[in-house]
C-alpha cells in the first residue's frame, strides 16, 4: 500500500525553492516603496512650491518653511508636512533665491541623509536620489 504524503526531500527543495523567490522579491519590494517615497516626495515639493509661488505673487517675496515652525506654512497656506508622524522625509524651503528652494531629506532607511530638490524656477533634481534596497 502506498502512503499519502511528502518525503523530507520533496519538503526541502519546497523550502529552497521559496527562499530563492523571496531572497528576489524582497529587494525589488524595497527599491520599488523607495520610489513610491521619492515620488510623494517630489509631489509634497512641488506643493509647496505651488504655495511659495502664489505667496511670492502677492507679496514679491518667499518664506521660510522649515521643520520645526508651523507659522511659514500656514502662511503660505499649507499644513506643515513634517508634522506627519508616517512621513520618510524631512521638507524644507528657503526664502534666499540663491539659497535654492525647496528640498525633501529622507529621514531613515536604506537612503537616510539623501535629497531631493526643487528650485525657485520649478526644477526638481533627483540626481541624488538612487533607490537601493
Amino acid at each position: 500500500m502506498k502512503k499519502a504524503g511528502f518525503t523530507v526531500l520533496e519538503l526541502v527543495i519546497a523550502v529552497i525553492i521559496l527562499a530563492i523567490l523571496v531572497s528576489i522579491a524582497i529587494p525589488t519590494y524595497i527599491v520599488t516603496m523607495e520610489r513610491t517615497r521619492a515620488n510623494e516626495a517630489i509631489a509634497t515639493l512641488r506643493t509647496m512650491h505651488a504655495a511659495e509661488r502664489t505667496y511670492f505673487s502677492e507679496r514679491r517675496i518667499y518664506t521660510d518653511l522649515i521643520v520645526g515652525d508651523d507659522d511659514g506654512w500656514t502662511t503660505v497656506g499649507l499644513e506643515n508636512p513634517n508634522n506627519n508622524n508616517q512621513r520618510s522625509f524631512n521638507y524644507e524651503y528657503s526664502a534666499d533665491p540663491a539659497a535654492g528652494g525647496g528640498t525633501a531629506t529622507r529621514i531613515s532607511g536604506p537612503n537616510s541623509t539623501e535629497t531631493i530638490t526643487i528650485s525657485h524656477d520649478g526644477v526638481i533634481d533627483d540626481s541624488s536620489w538612487t533607490p537601493e534596497p
